[in-house]
């Protein structure tokens, strides 16, 4: 183990044993830096903070290849530090430690102009100036033709993207790519797509469409919900597979599952740089960088995807893929009834279930309403009489229930491709029928077949699941599960697409059915 005693001990481990890289910044002037502010009175504690400012600056420049320090842009510079937020754990991205950053190099820069290492600063003082200047911390795009700098929309992708992460986010999109390849996510590939689509299951002309795809696979890795144990794709990729990343993978990944989908649209110009946006399901405001479009149109966009909240100045930054439908602000209340109308029904199934409930569980409802409210211009799109509906409530206290009945629910519904959300749906369902009426149960199977049926039913009448292949797979004449399945959908007052016990693919399919 390398014995550290002082700052020069960390700049000779970093440059002879860390630094992997020929570096255009060389170690000999980093320590005739450091020497140069001890003889001036800087403490220890001054000269490490001088050193680790320095090391992320060397970092990046060895990472980037560049061989001058003269060469460097402002933009470049900009592109530094963009880098060194992703890059290094524990640099916050906020104008005080940006600042200081800043202050720390021009200070090594004067004093490399001083020997005539370097020819001039300017650059670097233009970054500095630009990007700490104001109130909020600020990022550029290269010179225009007058040699303006421009400020940095984060709505788009960064066109150096690539060297801002480094090559750390094309590794992880790599790895999620051939981990959710294997063959035992085959059948949620499958479906997900399937409700994506939706019923209609139009595809797009061009199947190798970008857009599409990047929709898409944003739906799949932050909202889709695994068969096998509701988790989203995201989250099974984090267990299974978080510690064989590298660091700055791990914290991509962090990042990642921080993600929150959100509807908004923009209520305020604020300024050149920001946007005070409103959440259309909570009403909450939060500001947004301005993404410099035209102000008459930002105005009449609503936005949806996921965004995430970074800590440190409570700001709102996007992330993966928005969306954005142009509407007027009376289809925008509109859209609004439409959702707040699907998480009433989702109260239903769980007693004061939160608008983060509500998006967690059905985003992709959310997604199809706007899409039909917006692109097909439909009236309505969810059913104002199964939420205003009076239902059959259990008795009070806690009934006896057939839990031999309950594991048969669980153990068979995979089987027939419903997912381990739809089998907790199906238990609660035996539990209600259970609570209200007395049930002699005398071949649990029939049972457990019979509300698996019913559920088919409620959700999808149109591809119910056949009494022939329940009556094959679970060993039961088909006259039992016709009889029970009946006495269920009498005692609990069942109807098609019964908000008690509707389901991811059940909510999309009420959105399109016509009737």
């Amino acid at each position: 183990m390398t014995n550290i005693k002082n700052v020069y001990d960390e700049v000779r481990v970093f440059f002879d044993e860390e630094q992997e890289w020929d570096s255009a910044i060389k170690r000999e002037w980093i320590e005739g830096f450091l020497r140069q502010k001890a003889w001036q009175g800087a403490n220890d504690e001054e000269l490490t903070d001088t050193w680790h400012n320095l090391q992320l600056f060397v970092s990046y420049i060895s990472y980037s290849g560049d061989t001058s320090l003269d060469e460097l842009s402002a933009a470049e510079y900009s592109l530094a530090v963009e880098w060194i937020i992703v890059q290094m754990e524990g640099f916050k991205p906020n104008l005080k430690t940006v600042k200081h950053f800043f202050d720390v190099l021009q200070e090594f820069y004067s004093y490399l102009a001083a020997k005539k290492t370097i020819s001039d600063i300017h650059e670097l003082k233009k970054a500095a100036a630009f990007m700490t200047g104001g109130k909020r911390l600020r990022f550029m795009e290269d010179e225009d033709e007058q040699g303006e700098l421009s400020l940095k929309s984060p709505l788009t992708i960064p066109k150096d993207i690539g060297r801002i992460v480094g090559e750390a986010v094309e590794r992880l999109m790599l790895k999620f790519s051939a981990y959710f390849q294997q063959e035992n996510f085959v059948e949620d590939f499958e479906r997900a797509l399937a409700l994506y689509l939706g019923p209609l299951g139009q595809m797009p002309e061009d199947e190798n469409d970008d857009e599409f795809w990047l929709g898409f696979w944003d739906y799949f890795l932050f909202d889709y919900h695994l068969l096998a144990n509701d988790r989203t794709p995201l989250i099974q990729f984090h267990i299974d597979y978080s510690d064989k990343l590298a660091g700055e993978e791990q914290k991509i990944l962090r990042e990642l599952l921080g993600a929150k989908f959100t509807v908004f649209y923009v209520e305020t110009i604020i300024n050149q740089d920001w946007v005070e946006c409103v959440n259309l399901l909570t009403d909450e405001k939060f500001r947004l960088p301005n993404p410099n479009f035209d102000y008459k149109l930002v105005k009449k966009l609503l936005f949806y995807g996921h965004v995430f909240l970074q800590q440190e100045d409570q700001d709102l930054i996007m992330i993966n893929f928005i969306t954005s439908v142009e509407i007027s602000s009376n289809l925008r209340r509109r859209v609004k009834e439409e959702i707040t109308r699907q998480k009433a029904m989702l109260e239903l199934q769980q007693p004061g279930a939160t608008w983060d409930d509500f998006v967690r569980r059905h985003a992709n409802a959310v997604r199809h309403t706007i899409d039909l409210l917006a692109t097909w211009a439909r009236v309505n799109v969810t059913s104002y009489a199964q939420v205003e509906r009076s239902f059959p409530q259990p008795a009070a206290g806690d009934k006896a229930v057939n839990t031999t009945v309950s594991e048969l629910i669980v153990n068979s519904m995979p089987k027939f491709g419903y997912s381990r959300h739809d089998a907790v749906l199906v238990q609660k369902m035996w539990q209600d029928f259970s609570g209200i009426t007395a049930v002699t149960v005398r071949k649990p199977a029939a049972w457990a077949a019979a509300a698996i049926q019913a559920f088919s039913q409620i959700n999808n009448a149109e591809a119910e699941l056949p009494a022939d292949t329940l009556a094959d797979e679970m060993a039961v004449a088909k006259s039992s599960i016709s009889a029970n399945r009946s006495k269920i959908i009498e005692v609990l007052k069942l109807e098609k697409y019964d908000p008690r016990y509707l389901s991811e693919e059940g909510i999309v399919s009420l959105l399109y059915d016509l009737q």
